[in-house]
């Protein structure tokens, strides 16, 4: 009885040692990503990168990394990371590296909106106004000026994308566009 315990015990010692080896000598990881667009069809514009580096290859129907063994995560966790820029989406996935050396994972691309719009609230003459409230047109978020005139507030927006801001205090009023995430913003308040 104690023998076959000893055994057992040994056996998965042996297996997982071997497991190990296998994993480490069996060659690379070929990961397979597909991007796909607002549209439900496939991006093919899209720039794709991983967590752990590598240089994607454009495949038929996608992308593929290559990834040896050796730079595989202790925990397995391989995020996969897609976007396109110039129409402000963004995505990304999570796999988990272990005996499949050939997964598949789909990244479905959305809107990016989680850039942040700053800036300073100013009169005709160019001097900062306290306790404006600023928004961006067509959300419910608002901001207050601080004494100095600066103000920050939600974009709703991917960081580049023009947004138009309103400003009130009073009888002044304003409105600007601007890029989301860029640089301050400035917003003149005036007399109607």
């Amino acid at each position: 009885m104690v023998s076959s315990l000893v055994f057992v015990i040994g056996l998965v010692a042996v297996t997982t040692l071997l497991s190990s080896t296998f994993l480490q000598s069996r060659g690379v990881y070929r990961v397979r990503v597909v991007v796909l667009g607002l549209d439900g069809l496939p991006a093919q514009n899209a720039h794709v990168s991983s967590s752990i580096g590598g240089e994607p290859k454009k495949v038929e129907g996608g992308w593929e990394f290559d990834i040896p063994p050796q730079t595989r995560p202790a925990d397995g966790k391989l995020t996969l990371f897609a976007s396109v820029n110039d129409a402000f989406l963004t995505g990304n996935s999570m796999i988990v590296l272990s005996q499949d050396y050939y997964p598949t994972t789909t990244i479905q691309l959305s809107s990016d909106a989680s850039a942040t719009i700053r800036g300073t609230v100013l009169d005709e003459r160019r001097r900062p106004v306290s306790d404006a409230t600023v928004s961006v047109s067509g959300y419910p978020d608002l901001a207050q000026s601080d004494s100095m005139g600066n103000f920050v507030l939600p974009a709703h927006a991917a960081v580049g994308q023009m947004v138009q801001l309103q400003g009130r205090k009073s009888q002044l009023i304003g409105n600007t566009s601007a890029p989301a995430g860029d640089g301050p913003a400035v917003l003149i308040l005036k007399h109607p």
